[in-house]
């Protein structure tokens, strides 16, 4: 019934918006992948929110009024091509290489005569990338406590974009690993996230990540609901082998590292995606947030990769990530100090830099230049 009013609603004179999760540019194309959903205005969150106003526009961003069926018309400076939604609103479209002659894709929705079309930034390895870097985010890169439950519900539901922490340092590291040891290069090392959280709190993680200057990236997330392949959410194992699987896949040959956490099972997958593709995964970094006993477990399931040319490790903190990275020439020794440094003598946190920052008004509707159904305070591309 909700799909069936959404696709009459979608027609009668109420603005859509696409949301991207990645427009990202590998040798055969440029893959686009988006949901369309109903254009709303987002309120820009303050340090000083009450929790329930948290929750609020938390359950806002679940309960997502997508726009089945939607036809999406995707160009880059050539031919266009079209595609339409499946019953949930998601797209994903293949622009051929030939046909992307600009830095942007822009996305129409040519059945609303009320929808903006608006502009996505393309991105992907630079022409000096010597690695691809695919990241977990919950206790890899943002403190959620994922394994455990009641403590993530509390954080995920009753914080916001700016009370949000990341790990200390962890924002010099990535930054390191993008540019590559000699800053002044600038490699242009593609980064891609993969989490299992739901394509609902894209939006949120976007705007965690800008606020907090962490680089840009493809977001390979979950669809949560009842589907024939799955039960509230798909496999949380199946997901990021597949992920991985289709990374590696845009871009053969290229040396991968894996970072994840030792609070759920990325070091299990991380091992058997090693195993599966010999010789690709060049460095495994797994962030400890477990016990003594855990670690001791996951140490074994390790050292199943000796022999296999996967280096493996796990680090305490971003400094020791960085000293690992620094001894295998990812990143160089001056960058891995300045990771250092940040985490022994952190700056203030976002939390301190923005609490005497007024408050935002509301946003406009969301839809034009820039990301469809993102915050408003996401930089126009």
């Amino acid at each position: 019934m909700h799909r069936f009013l959404a696709r009459i609603t979608g027609r009668l004179g109420k603005p859509m918006a696409a949301e991207i999760y990645y427009a990202i540019r590998h040798p055969e194309a440029v893959s686009v992948k988006g949901r369309v959903l109903l254009a709303r205005k987002w309120r820009h969150p303050h340090v000083n929110d009450p929790p329930l106003v948290n929750f609020y526009q938390i359950l806002r961003r679940w309960i997502t009024p997508e726009r089945p069926y939607s036809l999406v018309r995707v160009s880059a400076g050539g031919a266009a091509v079209e595609k339409r939604a499946d019953r949930e609103g998601y797209f994903e479209i293949d622009l051929p290489d030939n046909e992307v002659h600009d830095s942007e894709v822009y996305i129409e929705l040519p059945e609303s005569e009320v929808s903006t079309p608006s502009h996505w930034e393309i991105t992907g390895p630079g022409a000096a990338a010597r690695c691809l870097i695919i990241s977990d985010i919950d206790d890899t890169v943002l403190v959620t406590h994922a394994a455990k439950l009641l403590r993530m519900l509390a954080t995920t539901f009753f914080g916001n974009a700016l009370t949000r922490q990341l790990f200390p340092g962890t924002v010099a590291l990535y930054e390191a690993l993008r540019r590559g040891p000699d800053p002044a290069a600038d490699e242009g090392n593609a980064i891609t996230y993969v989490t299992s959280s739901p394509f609902n709190l894209h939006g949120l993680l976007y705007l965690i990540f800008k606020e907090n200057g962490l680089p840009p990236g493809a977001f390979f997330m979950t669809d949560w609901g009842l589907d024939e392949d799955r039960w509230l959410t798909r496999n949380h194992r199946d997901h990021k082998l597949e992920a991985i699987r289709r990374v590696l896949d845009w871009y053969p040959g290229v040396p991968v590292i894996l970072i994840g956490d030792s609070g759920q099972h990325d070091t299990s997958i991380y091992v058997e995606a090693a195993l599966a593709h010999p010789g690709r995964i060049s460095q495994i970094l797994i962030r400890n947030v477990s016990d003594k006993d855990r670690i001791e477990r996951l140490r074994a399931e390790l050292a199943g990769l000796e022999g296999t040319g996967t280096r493996f490790s796990i680090f305490k903190d971003s400094a020791e990530a960085a000293g690992i990275l620094a001894a295998g020439d990812w990143i160089s020794m001056a960058q891995s100090a300045e990771v250092d440094r940040i985490v022994h003598e952190p700056s203030p946190s976002l939390i301190e830099l923005v609490t005497h920052r007024p408050p935002a008004g509301s946003g406009s509707v969301t839809g034009g230049r820039g990301t469809g159904n993102a915050p408003d305070d996401v930089p126009k591309k």
